[in-house]
């Protein structure tokens, strides 16, 4: 079909995006590369499929339904409006009553052909709100930002009865499940997947010329390894004065002014689209839905506990159960407690039962070897001596017990868990994995100003004691394999 009566004129990415017969396409797209319109305009080619079909439709008194699911009202409204509009051009006539569009109150339904064609905007705030007949497709706005159960839990099943199509369509927030979607459209065994990166400047309507992306890379590089100046006048022969801003020819204005005043990674996840896991939350692949759980002791899973210490600032303890095979970790119970002495904490901790006396180990801060002593002493349970990695490592060991595995199987598949989960009753620890984040990251992406690569010594005690742990127990990440078999202590007191 061609656009010209919907006053849209798609640009290449688009176009292909629009017309590629995978059942499942996933688009991420940096800032003002038209994910809305594209998400909009997905809908209008159903609508005249609808205007085709309608005879069969009301004699088998079918009807075709599609959804626009974003994490608020306010996500999947701009889809919603670019087809409200698109088809009061077009000309066809919307039911009333029947079609709504009130963004204030979340009433927003575009029903046409007596209601045998219907797209309704949706918000993912509370999910239990996402249930109905089967669906013939569903455009999901800002998928990064939605839990994964939505799309598995809650829209999936509604696909199948009519082998419904989906779109996801968001810009990256790190390696989180929109992620995995998208590199499966990029498997070439995937047939029914397809995945496109569309950098802002892949829409030629804002940025005509769009970027020399071998000289950008150039930039980043040197801009990466702080080499900024001495590589810029090597290149002035590419510079030219456009707008009254120096841009190296072959780079639109715009897009070299964002790169200078946004953090390296900022530019990256939100202008490039990439998949960075630097900005904004230390632990993005955290989510309450997938890791936490209620598991109780397990006899066969060695026991440990950790400890972050504090008067002022919390005392944090963990009691922490290791799987035999040393790929699962799940935290039990926790003791988190400020304004508390070393002693206090460990009478609490005693009679808590947070050191039963299964526990093998215990590993503390190296900081305050006197607590240490007192606690092993008192509590009669050893302390980890080996000192701890740097932050970096602790983190990354975090990172990895995330990741939900085997990675090959699919999202949803009963085999694929993450491997560290955490007791709902574990308040502060599951607070603090949600809330640990890099020095004004958020404020720094609005003011195009480089966030700090240090995360926030603020909510972070439950993190730190069970980093400690980890690498306590595997080492350094970067050293040494995964689940390597570094020697563990078994013995306990007697």
């Amino acid at each position: 079909m061609t656009w010209d009566r919907t006053n849209w004129q798609p640009y290449p990415l688009q176009r292909e995006v629009i017309t590629s017969r995978a059942r499942n396409k996933v688009v991420a797209f940096g800032r003002r590369a038209g994910k809305s319109q594209t998400g909009g305009h997905l809908l209008v080619p159903e609508a005249y499929r609808a205007w085709y079909e309608l005879d069969d439709l009301k004699r088998e008194g079918k009807r075709r339904e599609y959804w626009i699911v974003g994490p608020e009202y306010s996500d999947s409204e701009k889809e919603f409006r670019v087809f409200w509009d698109s088809i009061t051009r077009i000309g066809m006539r919307l039911d009333h009553p029947g079609s709504y569009y009130n963004p204030e109150s979340g009433e927003m339904v575009a029903s046409l052909f007596d209601r045998r064609f219907i797209v309704h905007a949706k918000s993912a705030k509370y999910p239990g709100t996402l249930v109905g007949e089967g669906l013939s497709g569903a455009i999901f706005s800002e998928a990064a930002k939605l839990k994964p159960s939505v799309w598995i839990k809650y829209l999936r099943p509604t696909l199948a009865d009519f082998t419904g199509w989906t779109a996801f369509l968001s810009t990256p927030e790190g390696k989180n499940w929109f992620y995995d979607l998208y590199m499966a459209g990029l498997d070439p065994q995937r047939t029914d997947w397809q995945s496109w990166r569309a950098p802002a400047w892949v829409n030629p309507h804002l940025f005509p010329g769009g970027v020399d992306e071998e000289l950008l890379s150039r930039l980043t590089e040197a801009r990466r390894y702080g080499r900024m100046d001495r590589l810029i006048p090597t290149l002035k022969m590419l510079f030219s004065a456009t707008h009254g801003a120096a841009a190296p020819t072959g780079i639109h204005p715009e897009i070299w002014a964002l790169f200078l005043d946004m953090s390296m990674e900022m530019f990256n996840q939100e202008e490039a689209a990439q998949f960075t896991e630097f900005v904004g939350r230390v632990l993005k692949d955290f989510d309450e839905e997938l890791h936490v759980t209620d598991h109780d002791f397990n006899s066969a899973w060695a026991t440990y506990a950790a400890v972050d210490y504090g008067f002022t600032n919390p005392f944090a303890w963990l009691l922490v159960q290791v799987s035999p095979d040393r790929k699962r970790i799940h935290i039990l119970d926790e003791y988190y407690k400020t304004g508390v002495t070393t002693e206090e904490a460990i009478k609490d901790i005693r009679s808590r039962g947070l050191c039963p006396a299964q526990t093998r180990m215990f590993y503390p801060d190296p900081a305050e070897p006197d607590r240490t002593r007192a606690i092993s002493e008192a509590l009669q349970v050893p302390a980890y001596r080996g000192g701890s990695i740097l932050l970096q490592g602790r983190i990354e060991w975090m990172r990895r017990f995330l990741k939900m595995t085997p990675e090959h199987l699919d999202l949803g598949h009963p085999e694929r868990k993450p491997g560290l989960t955490i007791s709902r009753k574990c308040v502060n620890t599951i607070r603090e994995f949600n809330e640990w984040r890099y020095p004004d990251s958020q404020k720094a992406g609005d003011r195009g100003r480089a966030a700090p690569e240090e995360p926030m010594s603020k909510d972070n005690h439950c993190p730190e004691a069970l980093g400690r742990l980890l690498s306590g127990l595997f080492g350094n990440p970067f050293r040494v394999p995964a689940q390597s078999n570094r020697t563990n202590v078994t013995s306990r007191r007697k």
